[in-house]
């Protein structure tokens, strides 16, 4: 039987001005941060490798990972892999549970990726908030569905879900206290409210504040997305107050920012040349890049040179020597590089490492106009 396909969470869509009437929508700012899903502290202490919708598999592969972090928390990527917390983070949770953010403030999205991703608990957590925008009901989280994207491979099943529960979580104290009242059929207008009662407007854990959206909603959304921006935010999240939870990519839950962004991977490099602004010659001048990108089922090729630093642009001294010599040429670096040679251009780009870039939109041939390094992928 083929499963319907889902996800671990809710996603959402991308906001358009000529399809979407946000009238009476809530908006909040978009968070850059580490999506995260806390269980209600349900599997918190349990093998990572028993809990049913932990992320196994390699979707790349189709094989086990070669390395799991051994110990779940309750806190989970959104790629279905624990983030392991100080104990006294987690004793903060409640018992039930949440959908948000950990993030650490505007501008720190790579702050926040080094202190979530690490394998033991870091001592920097205290400069982590978890900004929670919903609660999602078990009846959606947990329904059958097959989860297979690009970063996450793994079939989730209902029955098996509620036997882990009898076996396994109903042992783990936390379900002394645990509450999940929130209906599947309950919108987000009672959804919000419920998590109002449950957590505090402010603090470390806090319930994101949202903002009614008038008649008048197009004039005012621009200047709620200005002010955002200029004090380094990424962008706004618009929800729909009737919209139900559901672990799928909907139209009920929209993003709005001004550049889009998309992950690609490495697949070589051009060297730079002497340019009257700056001077890349002998360095890294455009990242040869493959992805697919929403809405096609294609790869494509393509360059991003801007939002290098020059930091990053350095390069091997190997492939300097040959950059230097043939400016705004692909660099053979299998030709050139030692039988040694570990995979890397120079200390933060390697073949195939993964990026996230932005981009203005897409061209006729689905090609990304003015496309843009934004940061290592957070995968």
């Amino acid at each position: 039987m083929t499963l319907p396909r889902r996800e671990l969470l809710m996603l959402a869509k991308t906001f358009d001005s000529n399809k979407h009437d946000l009238a009476g929508w809530l908006v909040s700012e978009k968070l850059d941060g580490t999506r995260a899903f806390w269980d209600g502290g349900v599997s918190r202490g349990v093998p990572t490798d028993t809990v049913p919708w932990a992320s196994l598999i390699n979707p790349r592969t189709g094989e086990s990972k070669p390395k799991i972090k051994p110990v779940a928390t309750g806190l989970w990527s959104r790629y279905g892999n624990p983030i392991i917390v100080p104990d006294w983070f987690l004793n903060q949770l409640p018992c039930c549970p949440l959908d948000g953010e950990l993030w650490a403030g505007r501008k720190n999205f790579q702050l926040c990726r080094s202190i979530c991703a690490g394998d033991q608990p870091d001592s920097r957590f205290k400069q982590i908030q978890f900004a929670v925008f919903d609660t999602p009901p078990l009846e959606a989280i947990y329904r059958d569905g097959e989860i297979k994207n690009a970063n996450f491979h793994r079939e989730i099943s209902n029955s098996e879900i509620k036997k882990w529960f009898k076996d396994t979580a109903s042992s783990n104290t936390m379900m002394e206290d645990f509450k999940a009242i929130t209906p599947a059929e309950m919108p987000f207008h009672g959804r919000l409210q419920w998590l109002q009662e449950m957590l505090p407007e402010e603090g470390r854990i806090y319930v994101t504040q949202q903002t009614k959206l008038t008649s008048d909603w197009s004039q005012t959304i621009e200047d709620k997305l200005e002010d955002v921006l200029r004090f380094g935010g990424e962008g706004l999240i618009f929800r729909d107050p009737n919209g139900l939870w559901e672990p799928k990519r909907l139209a009920t839950t929209l993003k709005y920012k001004p550049y889009q962004d998309a992950e690609a991977s490495i697949v070589g490099i051009v060297a730079g040349r002497q340019g009257r602004i700056g001077q890349t010659l002998g360095k890294i001048g455009a990242l040869m890049c493959e992805a697919r990108i929403r809405p096609s089922r294609e790869y494509i090729s393509f360059e991003v040179g801007a939002g290098l630093t020059m930091e990053e642009r350095e390069l091997h001294p190997r492939l300097a020597e040959w950059a230097t010599n043939h400016p705004g040429e692909e660099i053979p670096v299998w030709d050139i590089m030692p039988r040694d040679w570990n995979g890397l251009f120079n200390a933060t780009f390697g073949d195939n490492t993964r990026i996230t870039f932005k981009y203005r939109e897409l061209s006729d041939d689905g090609i990304p106009k003015e496309p843009r390094f934004w940061r290592l992928y957070n995968d």
